[in-house]
């Protein structure tokens, strides 16, 4: 089995560790560094995580090296490794923003690659995460990191062009949900309904709708049919919301998380 070294113990650190944990990897098997004591004592109480030397100890150590480090601390931290990344472990990052070509040209010399972007919901195991790898990876390779990553939630192939696309809509889009969740139980309590059950019925109506979707391979569209009666309530809700340009709006919102996260990059 490969060791797996992860650099960077913050919040998408932790959920990494855990999700990895739980899915069976020994823990014998995962290595860990944060220039923070406190929180590497955190980590240490909480998983028993074994924890490196320093970066450099720890790529030495690792197969898989996770960079889980904010974008801004990239250049600190992948030049502490540089000394003991070969073309033997596959670096992947996290970092939002920062290219392969990036990560390259801070290390110096020629390694194999794997950009993730992760959302929230890595951290119950329901991630959305978009994938995408360097040349020097082969495909072999690649299944072996996606198999890797499987434990925190799905993983989904994509260029590297695209992964602004899926920063906004794996990694802002919870947020762009929660905000229609977030009124859906506003008007339930608008309408005369206790908070605790409006937002109860909400959550059930959205998990219900999603199981639907997956357990029958539906498009959105087509169970949206199928809920929409003649002359009924639920078409006379969707006038409005198509009156006030909801889809439009949310496709709006997208592609100005697409945009920021390009600006990010430069």
């Amino acid at each position: 089995m490969k060791k797996v070294g992860i650099l960077g113990l913050g919040n998408m650190g932790e959920s990494i560790v855990r999700a990895l944990l739980l899915s069976g990897l020994p823990k014998e098997e995962m290595l860990a560094f944060e220039i923070k004591p406190a929180r590497t004592e955190t980590m240490i109480n909480s998983y028993a995580l074994a924890i490196a030397d320093d970066p450099a100890d720890l790529a030495t150590r690792s197969d898989y090296i996770i960079l889980a480090v904010k974008p801004q601390d990239a250049k600190a931290a992948i030049g502490a490794l540089a000394p003991s990344v070969d073309q033997s472990r596959i670096i992947i990052s996290i970092m939002a923003g920062i290219t392969t070509s990036s990560i390259i040209s801070m290390l110096e010399k020629p390694a194999k690659v794997v950009r993730i972007m992760p959302n929230i919901c890595i951290a119950v195991g329901e991630g959305a995460l978009g994938i995408a790898a360097n040349y020097l990876l082969s495909k072999d390779e690649l299944e072996s990191v996606a198999a890797l990553l499987a434990p925190l939630g799905r993983v989904v192939e994509v260029t590297e062009e695209q992964m602004d696309a899926v920063t906004a809509l794996g990694a802002s889009g919870p947020a762009f949900f929660l905000s229609f969740l977030e009124a859906m139980i506003d008007g339930g309590v608008r309408m005369g309904l206790p908070r605790d059950k409006a937002q109860s019925l909400a959550l059930q109506a959205v998990k219900g709708t999603v199981a639907m979707l997956e357990r029958e391979g539906m498009h959105p569209a087509l169970l949206k049919e199928r809920i929409t009666s003649p002359g009924g309530t639920t078409i006379a809700g969707l006038v409005i919301l198509d009156e006030r340009g909801f889809k439009g709006t949310t496709v709006r919102a997208l592609e100005a998380a697409q945009m920021r996260a390009r600006e990010l990059s430069k």
